[in-house]
């Protein structure tokens, strides 16, 4: 049989614990994640046939400058397609498959990130 001295100690020791309902709630919540609108890169369409073009949109909370650079398949080194502000689109037309990259600047979480587009023909 247990001896109640210990369930005595035990309550004294739980009841001595600095929890109160604030300290509790912030414990139990969740860590927020961030909305899917603080942060968009996305060309649209994905896939477009030779000489069609498409756009590349962003919107970056928090960013102060945004440079974008693009890799195309056949020639790896990124070259700079230009700095712009938070939020915008720019209309690309890609000959190949080309992959975008975006950095940011600010005092934001985000500092790179990519979208891909593919250059396919379309059989008739």
């Amino acid at each position: 049989m247990t001896h109640p001295a210990k369930y005595f100690l035990f309550l004294v020791c739980l009841l001595a614990l600095p929890i109160s309902s604030q300290n509790f709630s912030r414990v139990a919540r969740e860590p927020k994640e961030p909305k899917r609108t603080d942060f968009i890169f996305e060309v649209r369409p994905k896939v477009i046939a030779p000489g069609e073009t498409a756009t590349l949109r962003w919107s970056i909370k928090g960013a102060t400058k945004v440079l974008i650079e693009a890799s195309a398949l056949s020639d790896r080194p990124l070259r700079q397609i230009g700095k712009f502000g938070a939020k915008g689109s720019i209309e690309i037309r890609p000959k190949e498959d080309t992959i975008y990259v975006v950095t940011c600047d600010g005092p934001t979480a985000y500092s790179c990130a990519s979208a891909s587009i593919s250059v396919r023909v379309r059989q008739p």
